[in-house]
């Protein structure tokens, strides 16, 4: 049966639109408590109507799938994931509304509300971080926006609002904008996640490309003469590489941190193997592929 326009905009709302009764199921849900694997988003994917693309993505800091809901979103959990400071990432983080509630009347502006039942909605936060340099564990909160809806007075009112939440709990608080993005160092890292594990990839037998990983690595230390370019070549051609395995190993690795690369370069087969560092032994390999 064939739904016309606007039975589908009923469905829309319902699906998208918030009331009491579904902010409750989702408190009941478990929504935006625990931490680590165990932590909710109050959004997900299936969630929102989001601008851009919205993205599922594992991370092994976390060991769970998170729900980004813009490019610009999953480009600041990439690098997030990546840092050895952070220790846990909270997105889509609820913010009380009692507190919302207070600062927005103390503003003297109208609280968010759903456009459709009038709700208050719940307001959120992109990411609460936990970080952990060592010598200091301590709570961030980020907000991302493309630098365009900065233009909008509403928009300002409502990072105001969480800017002013944040402030009151006594945690560091900063907005991202889109064109303050490393791009190169994003793509970079986007390209190495893509290869965290190689769990789906297809092998001949049990431990292949660990195998892989521990040959790979033999070999780079003496190939400081050569070109990336050269290098592939004699993998290939002396240590029985497929043709495309030796990238393969070397995203995985450098994912991992077994072995760096210039982030902030892009990737060049040109290059010298020089430009690649090994950060471990291979003792630590298995745990990676």
């Amino acid at each position: 049966m064939q739904l016309n326009r606007a039975e589908n905009k009923d469905m829309a709302k319902r699906r998208y639109g918030f009331d009491e009764a579904k902010i409750t199921r989702f408190l009941k849900e478990g929504r935006g408590q625990g931490s680590g694997s165990a932590y909710q988003p109050w959004l997900t994917i299936q969630d929102v109507s989001s601008h851009g693309r919205s993205t599922r993505i594992h991370s092994r800091k976390t060991q769970r799938e998170h729900h980004l809901l813009s490019d610009n979103e999953t480009a600041v959990f990439l690098m997030l994931d990546w840092s050895d400071k952070v220790t846990d990432i909270r997105e889509q983080f609820p913010l009380d509304r009692d507190l919302t509630r207070r600062i927005a009347a103390e503003m003297g502006v109208a609280h968010p509300i759903d456009p459709h039942t009038r709700t208050d909605i719940v307001m959120t936060t992109d990411f609460l971080v936990d970080l952990d340099d060592g010598a200091e564990k301590k709570m961030i909160a980020r907000s991302v926006k493309p630098h365009g809806e900065l233009e909008d007075k509403r928009t300002l009112e409502k990072q105001e609002i969480e800017r002013r939440y944040w402030e009151i709990k006594g945690v560091d608080w900063a907005l991202i904008i889109d064109i303050d993005l490393p791009v190169q160092r994003i793509k970079n890292l986007r390209w190495l996640h893509e290869l965290q594990s190689l769990e789906h990839m297809v092998s001949s037998y049990q431990g292949y490309w660990e195998d892989r990983c521990a040959r790979l690595l033999a070999c780079i230390s003496q190939a400081n003469t050569m070109s990336i370019k050269q290098f592939i070549r004699y993998m290939e051609n002396s240590q029985g590489f497929a043709t495309g395995e030796v990238i393969t190993t070397l995203r995985h690795l450098a994912a991992n941190k077994v072995i760096s690369m210039d982030l902030d370069a892009r990737f060049d087969i040109n290059s010298s193997i020089d430009a690649i560092g090994v950060n471990s032994t291979t003792g630590s390999l298995r745990r990676t592929a």
